[in-house]
């Protein structure tokens, strides 16, 4: 039942990122509805206005319609930002949970940061926010499965053409490998996927270590950790980019 619960936190979570970017970069993680909401922060860097757009993408890769406070609901997210410049989106929430992931895109510098929260009927509610790099072909999750904790990892498929899968390789705490690197998923072109770790390989229960997430031939993915304390209350942890 415990590990029911920790995957649909995991499912249901939506933690992002502060970076610094100019093109294109991937939010990881995104949800909302039931008790979940996701704040969104914008800033310029830059010496001029900086234009920007935000999409949303679901599961399978197709536009993913978030409602956003003051602003209806859409898929696709516009705006222009004044120098020193900054504005705040807020998902809406509902009964209904929506998950993906979003791609901000601007010419300019743009910080971009978001903020999952968790509010649960008579509980303190629970915020957390991640670190993230542009995607790349493998990241690294340090993933710690003892007394009771779940690690968890989130992956995007950024490739608008082309499936991704996905391949998880364990090692312990003195870089041995724990079985045989497992195919977990093909994503499809803008698809997305969460899962608990425990579970792709039930030979990480128990233990500490990493496990590296790599994609077949030519793609590009992106990703983050998850950490689940057995009391409720969880983070998110860095993808190291390879």
């Amino acid at each position: 039942m415990k590990r029911r619960i920790l995957l649909a936190f995991l499912v249901l979570a939506a933690p992002l990122a502060a970076v610094n970017v100019t093109g294109s970069n991937t939010l990881v993680h995104i949800a909302d509805g039931g008790q979940w909401t996701t704040t969104f922060s914008l800033v310029n860097l830059d010496t001029s206005t900086a234009s920007y757009t935000l999409n949303f993408y679901a599961d399978d890769g197709t536009p993913l319609s978030l409602g956003i406070v003051g602003s209806g609901t859409a898929s696709v997210v516009t705006g222009a930002l004044a120098v020193n410049g900054s504005a705040v989106l807020q998902t809406t929430g509902g009964g209904s949970v929506r998950q993906g992931w979003a791609r901000l895109t601007s010419s300019q510098k743009v910080g971009a940061q978001a903020i999952f929260k968790s509010h649960v009927a008579g509980q303190q509610d629970s915020e957390a926010a991640v670190q993230i790099d542009l995607a790349s072909r493998a990241f690294t999750v340090a993933f710690d499965n003892s007394n009771g904790y779940f690690t968890g990892v989130a992956v995007a498929n950024t490739d608008n053409l082309n499936p991704a899968t996905i391949v998880a390789t364990f090692h312990d705490a003195t870089g041995a490998e724990i079985g045989a690197p497992v195919t977990v998923t093909t994503l499809k072109p803008l698809g997305h996927i969460a899962v608990l770790l425990n579970q792709t390989l039930p030979a990480s229960f128990g233990q500490r270590g990493t496990v590296q997430i790599t994609c077949v031939s030519f793609c590009s993915i992106a990703g983050l950790g998850l950490r689940f304390n057995p009391a409720g209350p969880f983070t998110s942890t860095t993808a190291f980019g390879l």
